[in-house]
């Protein structure tokens, strides 16, 4: 989930478009190839051994899913880069004919809560997709309360508070997280159960933030939501013990309040009070955009080829 505002931040800084639909549309149907944690077994070691990312990618291009005729930073084509190479362990990096997982990319979803986030299918485990996503007649929808953090140390803070009375009927969301709330859209959006859930083999709950996500995460969290509650996005109107539903065959979450309330929500939502430690805090956060088009500095995006014309002496 690292990925896609990373590459759409490159593109734009090249004058190319990449939308964060181009993500559902040409990414879902990949295979998952790789049999390492934490989507599989094995670890980077291993995953090294059998032939490592040129491996995949010779993989993918035997099986026609890489634009081989695509030039790289080495001046030759990404089919003469990888044609040599293949997995060296099929038990590590399988080949496109026998996955781990047939479908693996990323769902996009849309809905009342954000215009767009992200979820990773390639950790959802069997027993979670028991647990969440298996209601007879509703398979892939969940029903759940919503128990909000502000932020990560909120969640640290209040994760074990009887109050709350978190159980496995609940998702847990954390805001405050995107690029103007907690500048870069830091990697926190990683919540375990509490303590209660943990003693009865639950290891995950369904999460949701508008950060990121460490790409070592097993939790199948939906993540990177456009816009972040700090500029006004859904989650801000959010409130503990709401009922929100998932519904992924048709890619959507939505928060389960009439137009009418959620309308009347936003009409009292003032903006975060968001203090700044530095100067270039303060331009990044005046600046920046959302995950959904990779977290850029706007202005900075209309500067390209800049080399091409030298900067004046400065002494």
């Amino acid at each position: 989930t690292n990925a896609p505002p990373h590459i759409q931040a490159i593109a734009r800084h090249m004058g190319v478009e990449v939308s964060i639909g181009d993500w559902q549309t040409l990414g879902y149907d990949l295979p998952l190839l790789v049999n390492m944690q934490p989507s599989g077994t094995y670890l980077g070691e291993s995953f090294h051994r059998a032939g490592g990312v040129r491996a995949v990618m010779g993989e993918l291009a035997k099986a026609g899913l890489l634009n081989t005729d695509a030039l790289t930073v080495s001046g030759k084509s990404v089919g003469e880069n990888v044609s040599d190479h293949q997995s060296e362990d099929q038990e590590v990096i399988r080949p496109v004919s026998d996955p781990l997982r047939e479908e693996a990319g990323f769902i996009v979803l849309s809905g009342n809560l954000f215009d767009s986030a992200l979820m990773k299918t390639s950790v959802i485990s069997d027993d979670f997709r028991q647990r969440f996503l298996s209601r007879p007649g509703s398979e892939g929808v969940l029903e759940a309360r919503a128990i909000v953090f502000e932020g990560p140390e909120d969640y640290h803070h209040r994760l074990n508070d009887p109050d709350l009375a978190i159980d496995e009927n609940c998702m847990m969301f954390i805001r405050g997280s995107g690029p103007v709330g907690y500048p870069g859209a830091a990697e926190v959006v990683n919540m375990q159960p509490p303590d209660t859930l943990l003693k009865k083999g639950i290891n995950h709950l369904p999460t949701i933030g508008d950060g990121r996500q460490s790409g070592t995460s097993e939790s199948p969290s939906i993540l990177n939501a456009s816009p972040e509650s700090a500029v006004g996005g859904g989650l801000a109107l959010l409130e503990t013990g709401d009922m929100v539903r998932l519904d992924l065959p048709n890619r959507r979450m939505d928060l389960m309040i009439s137009d009418e309330d959620l309308a009347a929500r936003r009409e009292n939502w003032t903006p975060p009070d968001l203090t700044n430690q530095t100067p270039w805090q303060e331009i990044y956060r005046n600046n920046v955009g959302q995950l959904s088009t990779g977290g850029c500095l706007e202005f900075a995006t209309h500067y390209q080829r800049v080399s091409e014309v030298l900067p004046r002496d400065n002494h």
